[in-house]
């Protein structure tokens, strides 16, 4: 199927480069309807005649990538004799790694390529990404936006966009819009009984990589107590904060979901300045510039953050979601603890999610 494709101009364009010395012809996909291809293309090698069947992507996620690497790999392997070749606008250098461990012929708009077949190979690398994606105003991991992937994660799926709505407090004609957006993305389906999720696995490696752009506030202070998970009973005797005004993340939250790794200090979220200042009243804490256990944070998700809030120990924590995407980049053994959770928990949640 085509999304946004080029003209046939532009791929045979794209294909000279690959070839200087060789004669190319590009049909569309009128030309080649029967073979199932977006594009079929000639390339006059000499006296050899090298045939390609073009499937264009749109690269928007790495489920999109994941789908086009099985179609790929099954029509090749349904006739050994035809080469198919993968294009899309820019793949990235990941992308193009795994492209070639899966064994999957690749050419891109920017100019990188791979290409092995018989006594061919081509291999250009290093070319930079000419159509930089512009900010997107419904991008599905803002803030607001993400409340529907949170929404389908916890709860599961069965529920239609007012259902959704209704949950996450949006109006039902923008929950359609970032619905929309997913479809596009490939991470939701429309089913009988309502939208299901698709993918888990890849939306969150898209997650993630989105999350890596976030900048956040955070104040440090030194609590008098002997180790962090002192700080922590600290708060649970003598915190005087609602619970939904502040939660529990990274490896001080984990240690109360899914206990790993060891951890010095304490992350913190609050909704607001003033809450931390109370906060840190609270636990006799003073602001410091080196040796802080306790990290107060105005996070990134102003509001998303605090979604699916879950309670232990006589403490608020984030989401399963919210502490793997907090977890998976922090220094200090995050990502294995990151990965035990998934295991443990919100991998089944995933798995439940695309049920339906």
């Amino acid at each position: 199927m085509l999304e946004s494709s080029p003209s046939a101009g532009e791929v045979q364009s794209a294909l000279q480069q690959l070839f200087p010395s060789g004669q190319v012809q590009v049909a569309h996909e009128e030309r080649a309807r029967e073979r199932r291809a977006d594009y079929e293309a000639w390339v006059q090698l000499g006296k050899r005649r090298l045939n390609l069947l073009v499937e264009y992507k749109d690269m928007g996620s790495a489920a999109r990538l994941k789908e086009a690497v099985e179609l790929l790999r099954g029509r090749q392997l349904g006739d050994p004799s035809e080469l198919w070749v993968l294009a899309a606008p820019f793949l990235s250098p990941p992308r193009q790694s795994l492209l070639r461990e899966r064994g999957v012929p690749f050419f891109d708009l920017a100019g990188n390529a791979w290409i092995s077949h018989a006594a061919i190979l081509i291999d250009r690398r290093g070319f930079a990404n000419p159509f930089l994606e512009q900010r997107r105003s419904r991008g599905p991991f803002s803030d607001k936006a993400s409340l529907v992937l949170r929404s389908l994660i916890s709860s599961g799926p069965g529920r239609g966009v007012r259902g959704i709505a209704e949950e996450v407090g949006l109006s039902p004609g923008y929950v359609s819009k970032i619905v929309q957006e997913l479809e596009r993305r490939g991470y939701v389906a429309r089913q009988e009984d309502g939208l299901a999720l698709r993918h888990g696995q890849e939306l969150l490696q898209d997650w993630v990589r989105a999350y890596r752009k976030r900048s956040v506030k955070t104040m440090s202070y030194f609590v008098s107590a002997t180790s962090a998970k002192a700080v922590m009973d600290m708060m649970a005797q003598s915190l005087h904060l609602a619970p939904d005004e502040y939660a529990l993340t990274t490896q001080a939250g984990a240690s109360l979901i899914v206990p790993y790794a060891d951890f010095d200090s304490v992350d913190v979220y609050v909704h607001q300045a003033e809450v931390a200042e109370a906060l840190a009243r609270d636990l006799d804490a003073r602001e410091v510039q080196r040796g802080a256990n306790l990290r107060i944070s105005l996070p990134y998700y102003r509001v998303s953050a605090f979604f699916d809030r879950q309670e232990a120990a006589g403490l608020s924590v984030v989401s399963d979601l919210q502490l793997y995407l907090d977890l998976y980049d922090y220094p200090l053994r995050g990502r294995e603890q990151a990965e035990q959770l998934f295991e443990r928990r919100l991998g089944p949640k995933l798995a439940a999610a695309e049920r339906g």
